[in-house]
């Protein structure tokens, strides 16, 4: 078996692309994070599934609201993707972001190549992650 850092580097190596998933807090606030672990899951219906751990600020929102975006980034957004692969507080830089309101309130990362609305209609707890079918 592997260790917590062997899978993660091992992981690490795993080419995906990259989105930014969008939700509101309680003030219809924005907050976004980076997310790989998304994938399809059927066409009919449309479903998506995602990971999300829990140590992040989105995941309480999500969770609370049932409510998300997903924003698939364009090769040349690779600075947005970073700078929300950080944590809120270590978030710097001259990275230019702006939101406009999408479906249910759900906020679109704007200039994003792709954005789809979601509803969670299933989540699984597995360790420090929630697996959210949408």
């Amino acid at each position: 078996m592997v260790t917590r850092d062997e899978f993660r580097a091992a992981m690490g190596n795993f080419a995906t692309g990259v989105t930014v998933i969008t939700t509101t807090d309680d003030q219809g606030q924005p907050h976004a994070m980076t997310a790989n672990s998304f994938t399809s899951v059927c066409l009919e219906p449309p479903v998506i599934l995602l990971c999300v751990a829990h140590g992040t600020h989105t995941y309480g929102f999500v969770e609370k609201s049932g409510l998300f975006g997903v924003n698939i980034l364009d090769r040349d957004q690779e600075d947005v993707g970073a700078y929300f692969a950080k944590r809120p507080e270590d978030r710097t830089g001259d990275v230019a972001v702006s939101y406009s309101e999408g479906d249910n309130g759900i906020p679109t990362l704007d200039n994003s190549m792709v954005f789809m609305g979601c509803r969670v209609v299933g989540s699984h707890v597995y360790g420090d992650h929630t697996v959210y079918m949408a």
